[in-house]
């Protein structure tokens, strides 16, 4: 049984507190709700109070509007609880689903509580509740019992945490006479690790609002009880002095709601050492339409019309943005022929360029792999900096991803000294081309391919591959361009 705790998101549209981020809060759930529904994959979902920051504000009511609609992107269901800084309780339970008195999945049984206030924001669980929990066994449910709360239940002077229940010790009591096995809460941003007593174990999870951008991932073993925390984070290790080389802007047709400004502000909340902008070429010399069509394909630049071009937008753009010239690239486009689709004048202009094989002019199973290799010889000659997701093609068009390719491909970027890219977006790099490079000296580039702004920096899966092609946090920048 797996479930995910996040808690106290605090969402504000305007935030004066340097280290409660409400500002960024909805970017910084969804960022955790794409990451749970893809790699972290839960049973369930728990969220415990304050979802907001200020319950009185006239667009309150809009703004959970906005954190419902991100929360139901989520793959699996979802517990919400009510916080001390979120609107009345009734008026918060018309937005969301009320929960149940108790929740069963699985061998896990979960018990929800939302408790009065208390001077020094405490808690007091009442009799009621109490005798709640008295019952929580009397249908003979015999598994694991995990009880729900905003404000943090423990041992008083265990944890160095200011807030507490005024009747902790009833509670505690109850917890150890009738097997609660685990109480889980939050309020406390600093959160504290798992404590195991003979009373129960007990849980605070850190603040999503505040550096690191915390968020817990909770593991029950249905025959041992076992109880196993990870604690994960939404930014990346300071330390690492990450470059994401490779996020989008609004000149990308696929584009969501990129921003550069605030691209830029949201590297510098997730540790990244620097950001990278590079915009899709085709998009910036083809309108709509025509590069929906994909005539640059068959065409080349002879295709373009220069009243459609929005090349000098872009360039311009990033410059007024106080972007050094290493950070504005382009993530160029080629023909079937393999002529990169850009202008020289513009390539000028740029610190880098990142090469991109979007289409091959057949698909045929007896000619694809051929046609890939022959169009990469040629674009890996023309200069760029950087190869876009090298193997992505092959799974767009549902086709497997051919292992012996991997050698071939290492060599010609070997022998034209052009980084490999770890791209995750729509995309499951694979881990042996990803070795094959390492031993090689194939440098790699980190690159977010961002097209919505919680996917800047968002390296939490190419750690993971790295960490499985044997390379540790101490050895990273070694194999990374720079």
């Amino acid at each position: 049984m797996k479930f995910v705790v996040l808690t106290d998101i605090h969402f504000s549209y305007q935030s004066a507190d340097s280290e409660r981020r409400g500002d960024i809060a909805d970017i910084l759930l969804l960022r955790a709700v794409h990451r749970i529904n893809r790699f972290v994959k839960p049973d369930l979902v728990l969220l415990l109070g304050d979802i907001i920051n200020e319950p009185d504000s006239l667009d309150a009511v809009e703004q959970y509007h906005k954190i419902k609609g991100i929360l139901d992107i989520l793959d699996m269901p979802y517990i919400i609880l009510h916080g001390n800084h979120d609107i009345e309780e009734d008026e918060f339970y018309r937005i969301f689903d009320r929960p149940n008195d108790i929740t069963d999945v699985g061998n896990v049984r979960f018990v929800c509580f939302i408790d009065p206030e208390q001077p020094g924001y405490n808690a007091v669980r009442e009799e009621h509740n109490l005798n709640r929990m008295r019952a929580v066994r009397n249908d003979g449910f015999d598994g694991f019992v995990v009880a729900l709360q905003h404000v943090p239940i423990f041992p008083p002077g265990t944890r160095e945490c200011p807030y507490n229940y005024t009747n902790a010790d009833e509670i505690i009591d109850i917890m150890k006479r009738y097997k609660i096995d685990l109480a889980i809460s939050g309020h406390f941003h600093d959160g504290f690790e798992l404590l195991k007593t003979e009373s129960g174990a007990f849980l605070a999870v850190s603040a999503l609002c505040e550096q690191p951008f915390r968020f817990a991932e909770l593991d029950i073993d249905n025959n041992t009880g076992e109880i196993s925390v990870i604690n994960h984070q939404l930014t990346m290790p300071k330390e690492l002095s990450l470059i994401d080389h490779h996020i989008h802007t609004h000149f990308a047709y696929c584009n969501e709601n990129m921003d550069v400004d605030k691209a830029q502000i949201l590297a510098r909340a997730f540790n990244l050492a620097e950001v990278r902008f590079s915009e899709h070429s085709s998009h910036l010399y083809w309108n709509r339409q025509d590069y929906a069509n994909g005539i640059f394909y068959r065409q080349g630049m002879q295709a373009a019309k220069p009243q459609d071009f929005r090349i000098e937008q872009y360039l311009s753009l990033l410059e007024k943005s106080n972007c050094p010239k290493r950070c504005i690239g382009l993530e160029v486009d080629c023909d079937w022929t393999g002529e990169l689709i850009i202008r020289n004048q513009d390539a000028s202009r740029t610190g880098f360029l990142i090469g991109a094989i979007h289409s091959l002019p057949t698909y045929e199973s007896a000619e694809v792999k051929n046609a890939f290799l022959t169009l990469n010889k040629k674009i890996l000659q023309t200069g760029i900096k950087i190869l876009a997701h090298p193997f992505r093609i092959f799974r767009r068009a549902h086709l497997p991803t051919p292992p012996e390719l991997f050698e071939p491909m290492v060599k010609l970027l070997k022998q034209n000294n052009v980084a490999a890219e770890l791209n995750f977006h729509t995309n499951y790099p694979s881990a042996d081309f990803v070795s094959m490079c390492i031993e090689s000296g194939v440098k790699l580039s980190l690159g977010s391919d961002a097209h919505n702004l919680y996917e800047v920096g968002e390296f939490y899966p190419h750690l993971a591959l790295l960490s499985k092609c044997g390379i540790s946090q101490l050895d990273i920048n070694h194999i990374l361009i720079s």
